[in-house]
């Protein structure tokens, strides 16, 4: 062991020493001049710089994709092209502001210029058409504003605007008002629809499975489960206020924080809801999950992680950020929910390669 961790350690300086030389070499502006006429390293030179630029001016990317959605232009786009005088007059913004606006967005891909008309781009369709795109878009601005000092954010000394928009996280089902719940669930059920398409592709589903959705709201997973696979008897466990009218799903009041996980089901899911909590609290509803499962029946966790040897950018930046923002949320790798499903008893742990990770990984385990 003593060998192995010297091993470690000449390894990690040499490591060190490596990236010190090379960044010395970098930051030389005659290296980077003489880099530059080669056409190999002119490439990666101006690779990085892009990369910087971009790094630099993200901001400026997202407002301008907000202004698109708040001020109603794609919607205005779709419904047929415009000029920018008819799109300017639709969206109360002068000439040449709505000029501005849309060269911008030509930019990014969100609408086409030509013969003096501006045209909805097909990223710009997809944003409509994906269910709760919108709303998400509009969402994140909360997120934004916390963001506006980063020292005082990373450092955890702000108060967040984003963990007073969760209140649900804090508490027990008494302590919520029916328009937190109804809040926290409009926006969920609008933003579900991909990753119920993802989860459901991943893993296999028998027709006489009984299905337990723990956190499940106003039903926005367990609807689109029941149409790919209506014979699947669907039931939801949530809080009371986030009930569901469709009379083929059951409704259960409950929170997970002070009562038991129904019993009866050999299927229990949690769709983005592990990275809404702590590793205490997360450990806590595994292990009543696992008791109230039979032997052999599994539990499916659907959400957003983190990257493992390598962070990623979509869990490892934005998830990461939005969760720590939560105050109780934390973003996790596959490896790091597999072993808190370990240490609760779950045996079998698979997880599932992930068609889209910027939406969601799964993870599926037994009782044995």
């Amino acid at each position: 062991m003593a060998q192995r961790s010297s091993r470690f350690d000449l390894s990690t300086r040499l490591l060190g020493w490596w990236y010190n030389q090379k960044n010395k070499l970098i930051k030389n502006i005659r290296i980077q001049d003489f880099l530059a006429r080669l056409p190999l390293t002119s490439r990666v030179a101006r690779k990085e710089g892009e990369a910087i630029f971009q790094l630099m001016t993200g901001f400026v990317d997202t407002q301008i994709l907000l202004t698109f959605v708040k001020s109603g232009a794609l919607e205005h786009l779709e419904v047929n092209s415009l000029t920018i005088q008819e799109l300017s007059e639709k969206i109360d913004i002068d000439v040449k502001s709505t000029e501005l606006l849309c060269r911008a967005g030509y930019a990014l891909g969100l609408v086409h210029l030509k013969s003096k008309k501006i045209f909805l781009a097909r990223r710009g369709a997809l944003i409509l058409s994906l269910p709760g795109m919108i709303e998400l878009i509009d969402h994140h601005s909360i997120l934004y504003e916390d963001l506006l000092d980063p020292i005082l954010f990373f450092s955890g000394k702000s108060e967040t605007k984003l963990s007073k928009f969760w209140p649900y996280v804090f508490g027990e089902a008494k302590s919520l008002d029916s328009e937190d719940v109804s809040r926290y669930s409009d926006l969920m059920a609008k933003s579900q629809f991909m990753v119920a398409r993802d989860t459901m592709a991943s893993i296999k589903i028998s027709k006489e499975t009984k299905w337990l959705d723990v956190g499940g709201g106003s039903g926005a997973f367990a609807k689109e489960l029941v149409k790919k696979h209506p014979s699947v008897k669907v039931s939801i466990f949530d809080v009371p206020s986030s009930n569901v009218e469709n009379q083929l799903l059951k409704f259960i009041p409950g929170s997970f924080f002070t009562d038991e996980i129904p019993m009866g089901f050999d299927t229990i899911s949690c769709i983005r809801v592990l990275y809404d909590h702590s590793d205490d609290t997360v450990s806590d509803l595994l292990m009543k999950i696992y008791s109230s499962l039979p032997m052999g029946g599994r539990i499916v966790i659907s959400e957003p992680m983190l990257g493992e040897i390598i962070p990623n950018k979509w869990g490892d930046t934005y998830f990461a950020t939005y969760t720590y923002a939560m105050k109780t949320g934390k973003t996790r790798s596959p490896s790091q929910i597999s072993d808190l499903l370990q240490k609760n008893g779950f045996t079998r742990i698979k997880i599932f390669p992930s068609r889209r990770p910027f939406v969601t990984t799964v993870i599926e385990a037994q009782k044995n």
